[in-house]
């Protein structure tokens, strides 16, 4: 039986080929019209929601950016497997920043580390749960 190769660890180990349409400007169009769409009916539907919307989306976006540069730099220099709590805290010191605005956003207006910890070791464990459980692109099997 062959092994399960998830996308991330496909992604890591071929990464040029891994997301080549996402970062091209075409997905990117495409990306930035969906977010774009999304923040606009929100702002309709729940003009409260929409700076924690676009807080939760630049957070999300931040995160996977960074841990597909984390896996890519890894696989580069070597050092892909046995080194998830180090790729793990390079994202979460990434997106921090990214945290704590997001928690001032929706109200919270003096976040405490330890909650910017949480909200930005979730995101990066959600990420990279999401990433391991899709199959590799045929391409990069």
């Amino acid at each position: 039986m062959a092994s399960f190769k998830s996308f991330l660890s496909a992604f890591g180990h071929d990464f040029i080929k891994g997301l080549t349409w996402l970062g091209s400007p075409q997905g990117q169009g495409v990306i930035t019209s969906v977010e774009a769409g999304t923040g606009a009916i929100i702002g309709v539907v729940d003009p409260l929601a929409a700076p924690a919307y676009n807080g939760i989306v630049a957070l999300i976006n931040a995160g996977l950016h960074k841990v597909l540069d984390v896996e890519a730099t890894a696989a580069a220099v070597g050092a892909q497997s046995g080194t998830g709590t180090q790729k793990a805290a390079a994202v979460v010191a990434s997106i921090t920043p990214q945290a704590a605005a997001l928690l001032q956003a929706i109200g919270v207006s003096n976040p405490t580390a330890e909650q910017v910890q949480t909200v930005a070791s979730a995101v990066s464990s959600g990420l990279v749960a999401v990433l391991n459980a899709l199959p590799a692109p045929a391409t990069a099997q």
